[in-house]
């Protein structure tokens, strides 16, 4: 959910100082959920 409502092409329409926010935490979002992954031993 949280990678929904970051995701890039669902903020584009807003200000550039979120835009650039939503991007930050998106990728944070997305190292984690790759850490977990493979903690997991999921490929």
């Amino acid at each position: 959910q949280m990678a929904v409502r970051y995701h890039p092409d669902k903020v584009i329409h807003m200000g550039e100082e979120y835009q650039k926010g939503a991007k930050e935490k998106f990728q944070k979002i997305q190292e984690a959920y790759e850490n977990i992954k493979k903690n997991r031993g999921i490929t």
